[in-house]
């Protein structure tokens, strides 16, 4: 019985752990002839996934800060496939693994294929640091994979662009498997007027900083909006200033700050807000489209490739740098009765025509069989990409 290892490290929380705990899901429930191996950031989150077939294992904590990243990847990731006897590796996290056995990649980090993205110049040395070296390495190491898989066709083409890369196959992100149950209501009591939500993280390609003066200028012309954040200031130095800066300014009825939300209160949380408010700078997929789309609610977000390749028409876009550009688009769509309704049922079309995740999971099952039965083990060098 082969043993393949996921590599989870990354799934501390937004879009990775969304990922991993939907896989893990998928796998506890298929029967097959194989064990997983899966790297967890800590056990007690996924728990609930370990059975029979599918063991779970937490590195120490020691083990887990940034700055042992080169270590744990070049050294302690590729002992544990060989003190495993592992027959292939599916890659969640950022960077590949330097392993000898066939190894799949799961593209989430668009970093990697943003360059000349305005997100870096906004970074400053502490968070620009530890991505520079996320992407030496990603280059470095890029030569261990047999196949990378992107999540939509913008991401494909950039990877094979930037990278030269032969083998790319786009599986695309689905409805969480979470938003697919039932769940017991919880009222968040948001209050009037009209509610967008931003369903995040603090990240700095989330560009969060832009409600502030989008929040002034909804405060001087009088409307009725009021932005839904999830953030915490747990979440780095940038997310409490942001946070206080919203104090100080006395927007708190405008940015109404509700902390961090568990998934099985999102679909509750998505019933009592009236549309989907992104202004990101950067993404590889982004659930969160789907998850509006899922719930029927309008989405506004950035007029970039990566959005327009999850939604097509079936979103207003806008300027992220431009508060006057955004709040002309919430008024456009709070008054556009008639084509807000139409790019709700085109996101609820193009949400029908995607795979659920059962199906992402045996889409991803059929390429780790394939490099695993079709392509001999290689001996490889370090690339230098």
């Amino acid at each position: 019985m082969p043993t393949i290892l996921i590599n989870g490290l990354s799934a501390k929380g937004g879009g990775g752990r969304s990922i991993l705990k939907n896989l893990l899901g998928s796998l506890a429930a298929r029967r097959g002839d194989q064990t997983w191996l899966v790297l967890v950031p800590e056990l007690g989150t996924f728990a609930a996934y370990q059975t029979a077939h599918i063991r779970l294992i937490a590195l120490p904590r020691m083990l887990s800060r940034s700055s042992m990243l080169p270590v744990v990847n070049s050294l302690v990731l590729p002992g544990l496939v060989q003190r495993y006897g592992c027959s292939a590796v599916l890659n969640l996290a950022d960077i590949p693994i330097p392993t000898r056995v066939q190894q799949v990649l799961l593209f989430d980090w668009p970093y990697a294929v943003y360059p000349d993205s305005p997100v870096w110049g906004r970074m400053g040395f502490r968070e620009r640091m530890p991505r520079r070296l996320k992407l030496r390495l990603f280059r470095r190491y890029l030569d261990y994979v047999d196949v990378t898989i992107a999540q939509s066709t913008v991401m494909e083409a950039r990877l094979r662009s930037l990278y030269q890369l032969a083998d790319v196959r786009v599986v695309p992100n689905a409805v969480s498997l979470e938003h697919e149950r039932s769940q017991h209501p919880r009222d968040f009591r948001l209050g009037p007027g009209l509610k967008l939500l931003c369903l995040s993280r603090y990240y700095v390609h989330k560009n969060i900083e832009v409600f502030i003066p989008l929040a002034d200028e909804i405060v001087k012309r009088g409307l009725p909006v009021r932005i839904i954040t999830t953030i915490a200031p747990e979440q780095g130095r940038q997310a409490a200033k942001f946070l206080r800066q919203v104090s100080h300014d006395g927007l708190q009825d405008v940015i109404i700050n509700i902390g961090p939300v568990d998934m099985a209160d999102v679909p509750s949380l998505y019933e009592q807000t009236d549309g989907l408010l992104l202004p990101t700078l950067l993404e590889s997929f982004s659930g969160t489209y789907v998850e509006a789309m899922y719930h029927g609610k309008p989405i506004l977000t950035s007029d970039y490739d990566f959005a327009r390749a999850v939604c097509g028409t079936a979103a207003y876009y806008f300027d992220p740098f431009d508060p006057i550009d955004i709040v002309n688009k919430i008024v456009e769509c709070r008054d556009d009765g008639e084509g807000r309704e139409r790019r709700i049922a085109e996101g609820r079309a193009l949400v029908a025509a995607m795979p659920s995740w059962r199906d992402v999971t045996h889409m991803m099952m059929d390429i780790i069989n394939e490099v695993m039965t079709q392509r001999p083990v290689r001996l490889r060098g370090n690339a230098s990409r």
